[in-house]
């Protein structure tokens, strides 16, 4: 049996690091520093963006396994970022593919798990 990280780890981890952010923001929140906004939620236009978004996930979904993970989470970072920050396009490109590097990292090299190479083999 090879000793390392187990399957439960990176899911502990997530857990563990948003407990604490959670625990910092209600500190925060209690010794008055963070301040809530009075203003609704959902602001006029939010659905759009919603259902954009939804249609961007579902398209990434399609598309992990006929072009593979690489490509396919560029993608989906490049258009999200586009589409919600509407940045220069640079700086888009940029920030997708230090995500889509990230993560490649962290699932490929680090917990070495299988991801789909789609028709590329990436």
């Amino acid at each position: 049996m090879q000793m390392g990280i187990g399957i439960g780890f990176l899911p502990f981890t997530m857990s563990l690091l948003v407990g604490v952010l959670a625990a910092v923001l209600l500190i925060g929140v209690l010794k008055g520093r963070v301040k809530i906004k009075e203003e609704p939620i959902c602001q006029p236009g939010g659905a759009t963006r919603v259902i954009t978004v939804l249609a961007l996930l579902a398209l990434y979904l399609i598309l992990i396994e006929a072009i593979g993970y690489t490509l396919s989470t560029f993608l989906f970072f490049a258009a999200s970022i586009h589409f919600l920050a509407r940045g220069r396009v640079l700086k888009t490109v940029l920030t997708s593919a230090g995500f889509t590097f990230f993560l490649y990292a962290i699932f490929r090299l680090w917990l070495k798990s299988p991801l789909p190479g789609g028709f590329l083999g990436l």
